[in-house]
């Protein structure tokens, strides 16, 4: 299958005569093509389709082109569709207008076949591009915070079969000792007693570190292949959030951070957990990394709460906080304050991707330097496959 079969293009245009020529130069490019009449129309088009460019017209009845481009590019669902402007409008000053509003590209009226064929091509091609781009780069983060987190993992569960192995080594030389005492007939009613002890001892001992082990292991697993996946299911946001907890538990204790919840029992959603741990993973990372003053014992909250089918997510830390610029910055890729110092610049932008394109809901900061930092997070409670 071509790209062209797979883009579906918008058309807005107030005149009918206008739309039906751009119809009969791209539908034979096997482009999916929607066409309206009004900026209006366009707005409700978007909420029900997923566009790849649109290609709008300026002068309209109503919302006219410049506003409908500064609406779109305002909002985050769709500020990354492309905007080509279809115009009579060419004096300079139109063309400097719309292109600070957001806009890629003119085609002037009245258009010419291979032109309007020409410049779709190249902005669906460059969109892809970019497209590409991004999916390659939240998949080496995610990539790397699963390396790291595997090393975590590892020295985490290190430690419980550890004990079990020097319990076990203790029940091995306790019970040769007892064997050889009663092949020589010399075992006596105490010494039997105090190896019964011990053996009750060590059992317990195994059975609680193989417990943990196996808890923590169950817990990386459920993270590990969501964040590798991209499953819509059902499942309990406390539970999950706890999971999440338990594999970044090697990192917290070491640091002497805490992470309190404040999240309902039994509140089940319907999203993609995958994406809601890659989220919760980097904001956890981020305060560890740029919150907290060096022996600072930190304080991570995470609180959830659900109205109107939509899910209410506040992050905070009581670490250092921000300055505007970088509460303005946050979000941009490759902004970091720790250059050089193991801060890459994603962790927060992969978040905004996150929330915006996959959950479908919103990221937004609120800071002051020496107040900490809280972010609050909205998404669908329950989502459904487009």
């Amino acid at each position: 299958m071509t790209q062209s079969s797979t883009s579906t293009i918008l058309l807005v245009d107030d005149n009918p005569k206008n739309l039906d020529i751009l119809k009969c130069y791209l539908q034979p490019q096997n482009y999916n093509v929607c066409a309206v009449t009004c900026g209006e129309k366009a707005l409700k088009v978007l909420e029900k389709v997923n566009v790849d460019l649109i290609l709008l017209d300026i002068i309209m009845p109503g919302i006219d082109g410049y506003q409908i481009c500064k609406i779109l590019k305002s909002t985050p669902r769709y500020a990354h569709i492309p905007i080509i402007f279809v115009t009579a409008k060419v004096e300079p000053e139109d063309l400097r207008k719309g292109l600070s509003l957001g806009a890629i590209d003119y085609i002037t009226k009245p258009v010419n076949e291979d032109v309007v064929i020409a410049r779709v091509k190249c902005q669906l091609a460059q969109a892809q591009q970019l497209k590409l781009e991004r999916d390659l780069m939240k998949k080496e983060h995610k990539m790397a915070e699963l390396g790291k987190l595997v090393a975590d993992i590892t020295h985490e569960v290190a430690s419980p079969l550890g004990i079990m192995m020097l319990s076990i080594d203790h029940i091995q030389e306790q019970t040769l000792t007892i064997r050889k005492a009663f092949e020589q007939r010399c075992l006596d009613k105490n010494a039997f007693a105090d190896y019964m002890e011990k053996l009750t001892k060590s059992l317990n001992l195994c059975k609680t570190n193989s417990v943990r082990a196996s808890e923590i292991m169950l817990s990386f697993k459920e993270v590990a292949i969501d964040q590798c996946s991209q499953r819509l299911i059902e499942f309990d946001l406390l539970n999950y959030v706890e999971n999440i907890l338990a594999t970044l538990k090697p990192k917290l204790r070491y640091s002497g951070h805490e992470v309190s919840l404040d999240i309902e029992k039994d509140l089940i959603i319907k999203t993609y957990p995958g994406a809601l741990s890659q989220v919760i993973t980097n904001l956890i990372n981020n305060s560890l990394m740029h919150a907290f003053k060096e022996n600072q014992v930190g304080e991570i909250s995470i609180i959830a709460s659900v109205a109107n089918n939509q899910v209410f997510l506040r992050y905070s830390d009581n670490g250092i906080g921000m300055t505007e610029t970088q509460q303005q910055q946050a979000f941009n890729k490759f902004y970091t304050t720790k250059a050089g110092e193991g801060g890459s610049g994603l962790g927060l932008a992969i978040c905004k991707e996150l929330i915006e394109d996959t959950l479908e809901g919103t990221i937004s900061i609120e800071s002051e330097v020496g107040s900490g930092t809280v972010f609050i997070i909205t998404f669908k409670k329950d989502n459904e496959l487009d």
